[in-house]
């Protein structure tokens, strides 16, 4: 493990592993970005010209969210882009606070405890700038009495007007009745999702949504960050291993969105290793997959009117 600069924020003195198995893989350990790994392809490309692919500070944001949420997966040059087009970059201060209260909340494992936050090394979590932008959210988020400052400046804790506020974007996230089915579009499967995925959800009171059934004239990319936003429920099927069901999953999570993760069973020993800790619905039939998915489903979301 080497000491370098970092690829994406320039941070000093990070620590920077080259794999020695054949497998090609940069993996970076950096307090700003988080850790993540990438292809030495698109490593020696980010060296020479990162800002092709969006600001600095955007892409150090995105992998740092990505980290956050338990997202590992290795950076290929052809997935950055995808990865810029799905994030969840701010609009207004408001939305910036509400990804500061995320954090918070996320971090906070009893109420009234305190959580660090590193102002020179935190600021990619709301997608801010630089430390001064993230200083402003930070001081409002206090003045509007959504955080509480505990001991010393680093150190804050979610107010009650701050628990009430993630409770409510908690309930935003889940009101939509639609679920996004993300899954290989193969016709091995089309049964597993007319017999098994429709009718789990129907029965769960779900709306199916599968962007492939959707006559549209958008870009499809497009299309599916706007109907993953729409749902309130995503279902992850994993056979067949294609990139963009783990990008769709990694999205969701991003927003906060419930996902299920499924697999038939002769595929599940392919599954990623960054994804493996998630508990997978393992199916042999589409009768079995209904059953077990219906179940997940009542399991996952058990308090939702629908």
């Amino acid at each position: 493990m080497e000491k370098n600069n970092c690829p994406i924020c320039h941070l000093e003195n990070i620590a920077k592993h080259f794999s020695s198995d054949g497998k090609d893989v940069i993996t970076i350990k950096c307090p700003r970005c988080g850790n993540f790994q990438l292809s030495r392809t698109l490593g020696a490309i980010v060296d020479r010209n990162i800002e092709q692919y969006g600001p600095r500070w955007l892409i150090s944001a995105v992998i740092r969210n990505r980290y956050e949420q338990g997202d590992n997966s290795l950076l290929l040059t052809n997935t950055v882009e995808l990865l810029i087009k799905l994030a969840r970059v701010p609009s207004d201060p408001f939305e910036s606070i509400n990804l500061l209260l995320e954090h918070i909340h996320r971090k906070t494992k009893i109420p009234g405890e305190a959580v660090h936050l590193d102002i020179n090394n935190d600021f990619p979590i709301v997608y801010a700038r630089d430390q001064r932008e993230f200083k402003y959210y930070i001081d409002k988020a206090r003045e509007l009495g959504l955080i509480e400052w505990k001991g010393n400046e680093t150190d804050y804790l979610l107010g009650l007007k701050g628990w009430e506020r993630v409770l409510e974007l908690g309930k935003s996230i889940i009101k939509s009745n639609q679920a996004f089915v993300a899954m290989w579009f193969d016709a091995s499967l089309l049964d597993a999702y007319r017999e098994g995925i429709i009718p789990a959800l129907e029965q769960s009171r779900f709306k199916p949504h599968r962007i492939d059934f959707q006559e549209h004239n958008d870009k499809i990319d497009d299309r599916i960050i706007a109907e993953i936003r729409r749902s309130g429920l995503l279902v992850a099927d994993f056979t067949g291993h294609r990139g963009g069901v783990y990008f769709e999953a990694g999205f969701a999570m991003g927003l906060g969105i419930p996902v299920i993760w499924t697999c038939r069973k002769n595929h599940a020993k392919k599954l990623h290793f960054d994804t493996r800790q998630y508990n997978h619905i393992i199916w042999d039939t589409p009768e079995d997959l209904k059953i077990k998915l219906t179940n997940r489903i009542a399991a996952t979301l058990p308090q939702l009117d629908r």
